[in-house]
């Protein structure tokens, strides 16, 4: 008897890992060769969305472009209002421009935990590296002319003549749009992947990691700071899309 048991038990084991052995070939297997996802990010400095595209050599490696635009503000910036107009529109007082952040980057993801078959999560590491082209955009505000009897002006912000004291409310965003500033240079991206889900075939994850960005023309987003060549951000993403190995 019990070597029937015993035998049963064999049999059985045998069975439960021929199973697993065959859902993990269903999972793992075929290699799914392209990824697309896109994905939200809110940073120390902003926020932004963005595209990615992998081609993955091996089950752990992939190649990958990311494309990013990101809308970067001023961790000193703060949002007054007219106390004695409530039609007047809010302004950030003392910003000199808005600023806008384009990235196209190249790098790799590596998976450092792979998932189970039966689901899971999975650890990839990513670092990317690439062109970044920067916009800035100068602040129109609505200002108080005193000396012509108080009527109000549409005038680009300036730190020396405009103060809480004549500003009335924030311009039209659409002024100042023939006005760009461009700042090309370069970024690099490095962090942690996190996915979760059952399917190999379509990917859900959050995301964290850093942001160094390097311009050859300084920004100025404060009329009061020193213009920058070069910002530090940290940010977290979540991301969705699929694999499949059809370019179709």
């Amino acid at each position: 008897m019990k070597q029937l048991v015993l035998i049963l038990s064999l049999v059985l084991c045998f069975s439960i890992m021929s199973q697993a052995q065959k859902a993990d070939r269903i999972v793992k297997k075929p290699l799914l060769r392209y990824e697309q996802s896109f994905g939200i990010n809110f940073s120390t400095d902003g926020w932004g969305f963005g595209y990615r595209y992998g081609k993955a050599k091996t089950f752990t490696n992939k190649k990958t472009w990311d494309f990013s635009i990101s809308f970067i503000r001023d961790s000193k910036q703060y949002r007054y209002f007219n106390p004695y107009d409530n039609a007047a529109k809010s302004f950030f007082y003392g910003k000199l421009n808005n600023f806008y952040s384009f990235q196209a980057l190249r790098g790799r993801q590596k998976i450092l935990t792979e998932k189970p078959y039966w689901g899971g999560v999975e650890v990839r590491l990513f670092y990317f590296g690439g062109i970044n082209i920067g916009f800035s955009k100068p602040i129109y505000l609505y200002v108080i002319d005193y000396e012509n009897g108080g009527i109000l002006s549409l005038e680009k912000y300036d730190v020396q003549r405009h103060d809480l004291e004549n500003i009335y409310g924030r311009g039209p965003f659409t002024k100042g749009l023939n006005e760009l500033g461009i700042h090309p240079g370069l970024s690099f991206k490095l962090g942690l992947n996190v996915e979760f889900g059952p399917y190999q075939e379509k990917s859900k994850a959050l995301e964290a990691g850093v942001v160094l960005d390097a311009y050859v023309i300084p920004i100025q987003i404060m009329g009061f700071d020193d213009p920058k060549y070069a910002m530090i951000r940290l940010y977290v993403a979540y991301r969705f899309g699929k694999r499949y190995n059809s370019t179709n």
